[in-house]
């Protein structure tokens, strides 16, 4: 499944500036997909987008010596809400809070 066409067609619940990112970022959604693949694996039913996101700077830092990646907290949550629009399947492991972006939206 296409990221940016889910992205594209569920953006009343993406700020603008979350899009835009994400266009230029896809390697870090492959990372957080992965991220959270091991999290189920492992088990549980509830976890972090932001520790999620936390664990991908850890591990870039140490892999790239310094390097960064480019991603604000405030992308954090919406890459959990993406994750539960691509995998339907694992919507409940991320808890979604109200956001100007998502007011009148089900998740």
């Amino acid at each position: 499944m296409n990221v940016m066409h889910v992205a594209h067609t569920h953006r009343d619940q993406f700020p603008p500036e979350f899009i835009d990112w994400l266009y230029d970022n896809q390697h870090i959604w492959v990372g957080f997909v992965s991220e959270a693949s091991k999290v189920i694996n492992a088990g549980f039913k509830h976890y972090s987008a932001r520790t999620i996101v936390h664990v991908l700077r850890h591990h870039s830092a140490l892999a790239e010596r310094g390097g960064e990646w480019k991603i604000n907290n405030n992308h954090s949550p919406y890459l959990g809400r993406l994750f539960a629009l691509v995998y339907p399947q694992h919507e409940k492991l991320f808890e979604f809070r109200v956001t100007r972006a998502n007011r009148g939206s089900h998740l």
